[in-house]
């Protein structure tokens, strides 16, 4: 247990986040705030991505999972840092979208270190957030 709460710890560091463990799962607690436009209204809210891992096997291999809510502006930004970060993506990766004209929800699975779908998961929040800032 002890390995996991420190990987869990890590986790938190590379993604900024708060985390909690809760049956030999880590749910990581990212929050982001989106403008969204529609319909000549705009809308602000606050999402919570459901970023989680368990499964932690002895190799440092666990299953990985993530949901992230997008603008439709955002998906190029993060989706390139995804597939190029320096860190290749397994062969296990899984991927599927829901799209809707304002807001796109990115399902993410692998098995892999929780560190590295971590650090893959942050470069492609930063490199949307970079966007923003353009």
């Amino acid at each position: 247990m002890e390995q996991l709460e420190q990987l869990a710890e890590q986790v938190g560091m590379l993604m900024n986040s708060e985390v909690e463990l809760q049956a030999g799962e880590c749910l990581i607690k990212r929050k982001r705030t989106i403008n969204i436009s529609s319909h000549s209204k705009n809308f602000s809210c606050t999402l919570d991505h459901d970023i989680s891992f368990k499964n932690l096997k002895d190799n440092g291999k666990a299953m990985n999972r993530a949901e992230i809510f997008l603008l439709p502006s955002e998906l190029a930004s993060f989706m390139n840092a995804l597939h190029w970060h320096p860190i290749p993506l397994p062969t296990n990766y899984q991927q599927r979208m829901d799209v809707n004209p304002d807001i796109i929800c990115v399902y993410l699975a692998s098995e892999e270190a929780p560190e590295d779908f971590a650090g893959r998961l942050s470069a492609a929040f930063n490199a949307v957030e970079q966007n923003t800032l353009v």
